[in-house]
């Protein structure tokens, strides 16, 4: 499990990659072709990615997270899941915000299996979502 904010992003995003190359070789080359660097995660591993930005003028990162969406919905990959909060949006609503409801509610269903959390934003988001944790 990830949440980033902004340029935070750019710390995951060898990761999106190397799942869009391991799906990739998992289902369009012969096993001989596969490079051992494709096997440093495990078939279970599943990567839930929590991106924040200020407004879509601001995106950075954000198409190759989509293209790893579009890729494993069209091979029937389950092993990421991208959920987007834009804090300034077009309508003047304000985004989601990430408390300890949000926490709850999208990391609850997961109890048990979560592995490591990262955090990568400013200080405000990482002491709300710190503080959303430890009550968990």
């Amino acid at each position: 499990v990830a949440f980033c904010a902004g340029t935070g992003i750019l710390v995951f995003l060898d990761l999106v990659s190397h799942m869009l190359l391991r799906a990739y070789y998992k289902h369009y080359a012969k096993a001989e072709d596969v490079p051992d660097s494709m096997f440093q995660l495990t078939n279970d591993f599943t990567f839930l990615f929590y991106v924040s930005m200020l407004s879509m003028d601001s995106e950075i990162g954000l198409n190759i997270c989509e293209a790893l969406e579009k890729v494993n919905r069209k091979l029937g990959e389950t092993n990421f899941k991208l959920t987007v909060r834009i804090s300034k949006r077009w309508d003047g609503m304000r985004g989601q915000v990430w408390d300890e409801t949000f926490v709850e509610e999208n990391l609850m269903p997961h109890a048990g299996k979560i592995k490591k959390v990262w955090v990568s934003g400013p200080p405000g988001m990482n002491e709300t979502l710190d503080k959303s944790f430890e009550k968990l």
